[in-house]
């Protein structure tokens, strides 16, 4: 009897053991092996996206910024990201691009694969009519290399809005 509880309390404490290292194994294993992080990109378009002055739909330019910190990006208004991004956000910039234009009611997906260092993917949209516009949002990017990221995003008029 007593032998069946050793053996059952170190069969428990072996189990919480490996979940605990689980996270720290797989990126370990991920950055061993040199694999990369990549991310898949989904987007959810309604028709009546970017809508100009006489509220027709108009294609969207999103930029997407690979970052190491979110606090720059959250601090930028539309101009200065618009303007002088590369500035504003410095050195928690890894790197930037342009995501071909968005049509109305087109949806998409994209894979990418990120740079080294990347803890953030920051999103921003150049709407036409980007004073009230929701044009940025931040998604965490998943620590380990085996797991990839996904993100869902949706636009809607003048609005950006991640999907659970």
């Amino acid at each position: 009897m007593k032998r069946f509880t050793i053996s059952k309390i170190l069969c428990i404490a072996a189990m919480a053991l490996s979940l605990a290292s689980c996270t720290s194994v797989n990126s370990k294993v991920g950055g061993l092996l040199d694999l990369d992080t990549d991310l898949k990109l989904s987007f959810v378009v309604d028709k009546n996206v970017n809508p100009d002055d006489n509220k027709v739909s108009s294609p969207l330019i999103v930029r997407m910024y690979e970052l190491k910190s979110t606090k720059a990006f959250e601090n930028a208004n539309f101009i200065d990201l618009y303007e002088r991004d590369a500035d504003v956000l410095g050195k928690t910039m890894i790197t930037q691009q342009s995501l071909k234009p968005i049509q109305p009611n087109e949806d998409i997906s994209a894979r990418f694969v990120l740079s080294k260092g990347t803890k953030y993917i920051g999103l921003y949209a150049e709407f036409l009519q980007y004073e009230d516009a929701k044009y940025k949002v931040i998604i965490p990017v998943a620590e380990t290399n085996i797991v990839s990221s996904t993100a869902k995003v949706q636009l809607i008029e003048n609005k950006m809005i991640i999907l659970k």
